[in-house]
């Protein structure tokens, strides 16, 4: 699973989520438990990972979901509202346990962080 994709605009301070099911050639489930999934954003694909706009990992824990191959990486409402509207550039990468680690790149593309109206919270 990769292709290179825009991703629908996100409102800064919105929060997103996105669902991903990873599955064998002969499509049943893989199970993830202790892979890492990385969400990567940058204004320029060159830039250092270290100068990301924004990079957010996650780790499956052994669960039912992640037994299942099912898988969220969640943007909170707190974290996108730090990111400045603009044109970005991003990846999704799985990490997969091995030595080395496998990495795969699952998406990439350009997103759009939109400027909000509504600064509030509702807190």
């Amino acid at each position: 699973m990769s292709f290179k994709s825009n991703l629908s605009p996100l409102y800064r301070g919105d929060t997103r989520e996105f669902e991903f099911e990873f599955t064998d050639s002969i499509g049943q489930p893989v199970n993830i438990t202790g892979h890492e999934l990385w969400f990567t954003m940058k204004q320029n694909m060159n830039d250092a990972d270290a100068d990301a706009v924004f990079q957010k990992k996650v780790v499956f824990p052994a669960s039912p979901q992640s037994q299942k191959g099912e898988a969220v990486l969640t943007l909170t409402s707190a974290e996108t509202d730090l990111i400045a509207p603009g044109i970005y550039v991003f990846d999704f990468q799985r990490v997969i346990p091995d030595n080395p680690p496998l990495v795969k790149t699952l998406m990439s593309g350009k997103i759009s962080i939109l400027p909000d109206i509504t600064r509030s919270n509702g807190s």
